[in-house]
């Protein structure tokens, strides 16, 4: 069960993250080329929609790298915290 739940975390942190930079990515280009996304350039669209895609994959191992380093986390505290009891 445990193994389970470590690979639903980490799909959670891998898809929140990468949801998280594509729409920031989003903002920006609002930002920079308005909010009206029907008013964009045939450039301007592919260049977000190019930059959006890339930031969800960098996102998605950012995520993962998160959860990854979490659990590292978690185990080196468990262990210390075992070595400290039976002492």
């Amino acid at each position: 069960m445990k193994k389970r739940y470590r690979t639903l975390t980490a799909i959670e942190y891998a898809f929140v993250v990468s949801v998280m930079a594509s729409f920031i990515v989003l903002g920006v280009a609002g930002l920079l080329f308005g909010f009206q996304i029907s008013q964009w350039t045939e450039w301007q669209g592919g260049l977000v929609g190019l930059t959006a895609t890339v930031a969800g994959v960098v996102g998605a191992f950012v995520g993962l790298r998160i959860a990854l380093n979490q659990r590292l986390m978690n185990l080196k505290n468990h262990g210390h915290n075992a070595r400290w009891i039976k002492h």
